[in-house]
């Protein structure tokens, strides 16, 4: 199939995945990822960090600033639309989706099986495009946290990883934030790895 019939038919069949998602509830994920519409079950690993850092984060907020998660971002600069796993943002919730990602100060992925590119490799791009001050990606199966900070246009200037167990101390703009990785739930005990392929987390093996 040319790129043109796949950019033609990408609303439909983006929309089809969504009324799926709506029909199995909550464990069923869409997205693009390059042109390719992908649908997955999402782990239950996934759901539980998400709830956690949710946890910690929705106690840190201040005034104005609140902690979401899973709705639909869009800017001038992205080809796609994004859904971050958790922000934090002052943005106004009563606006239309999708939102402005400029109001976004903070953002979270938990990584999926098949998410690794888009949220090591392509995410961050778009992240710091527009931007957001810090992006903290979780991996349930390598048991590691990935922490970008300092946006620029090609993307995040500064980059910091580690093993499950630091509390970590994200800047965003003014604002600093306490995530604790100790006890983050990991994926199972056959699905762990030490580390994925570069080719799936670094930007110039993916060039």
């Amino acid at each position: 199939m040319t790129e043109q019939r796949i950019d033609k038919n990408l609303p439909y069949l983006l929309e089809l995945a969504r009324e799926v998602e709506k029909e199995h509830g909550r464990g069923v994920e869409a997205h693009v990822v390059d042109g390719i519409v992908m649908m997955s079950p999402m782990e239950p690993v996934h759901f539980r960090t998400q709830d956690q850092i949710n946890d910690q984060l929705k106690q840190q907020v201040e005034a104005g600033w609140t902690v979401l998660g899973e709705s639909e971002f869009a800017h001038p600069t992205w080809d796609r639309k994004r859904t971050p796993d958790l922000y934090v943002w002052d943005g106004d919730e009563e606006d239309n989706m999708p939102f402005d990602p400029e109001h976004i100060g903070f953002v979270i992925e938990v990584v999926s099986r098949s998410s690794v590119e888009n949220d090591y490799i392509h995410k961050p791009r778009a992240y710091a495009g527009v931007g957001i001050d810090a992006y903290l990606i979780l991996d349930p199966y390598t048991r590691a946290w990935t922490l970008m900070t300092d946006p620029g246009p090609s993307g995040y200037r500064e980059r910091a990883t580690g093993a499950y167990g630091k509390t970590l101390v994200v800047a965003a703009g003014d604002r600093e934030y306490q995530v604790v990785t100790e006890g983050l739930p990991e994926a199972k005990l056959w699905q762990q790895i030490e580390a994925w392929p570069v080719h799936r987390t670094d930007p110039h093996a993916a060039s």
